[in-house]
């Protein structure tokens, strides 16, 4: 008796195997690129809700790992968000000067979602920073321009149960150096992250190294 117990034990694991390990790699192979327009909180009432906004949240959401929870609390998934945030310093993004030129930062961030239960609410968190290091005096230290000189953090949150949702409402602080009076201190804003389609926003792709970039032409959104 006992060996047909090990054989069926064994023919058990193995079926589990088979059903577990799909699953598991397919959750781990989770990719979702996204491109968000930055609008602000004043701006979302309007009609067309940030049409000229210059900034964008491009980001590749990757499946990182499940978050350990008690059997009433659902399921929590942790997503890296990593990727860029970019700047058109051109004012609405449609009028062109000399001092016209794009302007990207590196983005790096987390995303943590949450299913249904009676115990939590469902949606998605995301926290992040945008690594803008810039000198005020443009001394020509490295990439310049755009109205940010210091890291953006990001908290943001979403009803939605996906790692990139339609919407994210968002607030964002970052020192600012553009008053004097007030140069070092935080500011804090609210802000949207808007899904866009990446292939009829050319926003989404700006890229800036040590050269100013000068567009002959105005993005297309």
């Amino acid at each position: 008796m006992q060996p047909a117990i090990y054989r069926a034990s064994a023919i058990a694991l193995s079926l589990t195997a088979l059903v577990v390990a799909p699953i598991s790699q397919a959750a781990a192979t989770t990719d979702f690129p996204v491109c968000y327009k930055v609008v602000d909180r004043d701006d979302n009432k309007a009609h067309q809700p940030g049409y000229y906004s210059p900034e964008r949240l491009v980001l590749d959401v990757a499946f990182h790992s499940y978050l350990k929870t008690t059997r009433s609390s659902g399921r929590q998934t942790v997503y890296d968000a990593d990727g860029k945030h970019t700047y058109w310093e051109g004012g609405s993004g449609h009028n062109f000067s000399d001092e016209d030129h794009t302007v990207m930062a590196v983005f790096d961030g987390a995303i943590v979602t949450s299913n249904y239960s009676w115990k939590q609410p469902k949606g998605a968190h995301l926290g992040g920073t945008s690594y803008f290091v810039r000198d005020p005096n443009e001394r020509g230290y490295g990439p310049e321009g755009g109205p940010y000189y210091s890291p953006i953090h990001w908290e943001c949150t979403s009803k939605q149960v996906h790692a990139a949702p339609d919407t994210w409402r968002c607030t964002i602080s970052y020192q600012s150096f553009g008053d004097h009076n007030n140069a070092g201190r935080y500011e804090y804003r609210g802000v949207y992250l808007k899904k866009v389609k990446h292939n009829r926003d050319e926003k989404c792709d700006i890229f800036q190294d040590t050269d100013n970039y000068y567009p002959d032409n105005h993005y297309s959104e």
